[in-house]
């Protein structure tokens, strides 16, 4: 299995760089080669990383720039999934790496600036998909919501909203956890910090998801 996730939205704060830290703990923890490039110009994963804690033998790259295909390209050669983490902006970083993906990820907070974000975003993949590159290949694409209060009227109000307007998601929720930016401090993430925790189970969901998917 050779696989490329993008993260990306045009709203920025929704949790992207979050989920991609999760994501990519999760699957380094139960041993599968995956490598991550922070394509994000703040460079929010890899500032944060620490090469000689736990996770030192995880490949992460910083390349923010239009080549970031060729980086895809390369890191496909030694790794078993490729987690990309974009900018919270439409750019052509972004758009390079959404070609040469095989799922998109849309996270989204539940309020309207990040429900406009990731239909914008969903929309620049529709466009996308009309290329010669992705025609007869479309990219999958599923939004999630992040940062989400368990049970609360408003996110059910919200996936609800865009389930009827046509959208994939996930069902799973990356609910709002201080175990998240606790973890974000030294680079990791509750898949790490503490395997058992409420957190990390919602992680498991999430990656379960994902890997119905590929």
């Amino acid at each position: 299995m050779k696989k490329v996730i993008t993260l990306a939205t045009s709203k920025g704060g929704a949790g992207k760089t979050t989920l991609a830290r999760s994501l990519a703990c999760h699957w380094f923890n139960v041993g599968i080669k995956v490598g991550v490039i922070d394509a994000d110009p703040q460079g929010s994963i890899i500032n944060r990383h620490n090469p000689e804690g736990p996770l030192k033998d995880l490949l992460i790259i910083a390349q923010p720039e239009e080549i970031v295909d060729n980086t895809i390209a390369d890191m496909k050669e030694n790794c078993s999934i490729v987690l990309v983490d974009t900018g919270g902006f439409r750019n052509r970083t972004t758009i390079k790496a959404l070609i040469a993906t095989d799922i998109a990820l849309i996270p989204l907070k539940p309020s309207a600036d990040d429900v406009s974000g990731a239909i914008e975003t969903y929309n620049l993949i529709k466009e996308l998909n009309e290329t010669p590159e992705r025609v007869d290949n479309p990219i999958k694409y599923r939004m999630i919501l992040t940062m989400t209060q368990q049970g609360t009227v408003i996110s059910r109000h919200v996936r609800d909203e865009l389930k009827s307007m046509g959208y994939f998601m996930l069902e799973s929720e990356l609910y709002h956890r201080v175990a998240y930016p606790e973890a974000a401090i030294q680079g990791l993430s509750p898949s790490l910090t503490d395997p058992e925790s409420p957190a990390a189970r919602d992680i498991s969901r999430i990656v379960g998801e994902i890997n119905n998917l590929l």
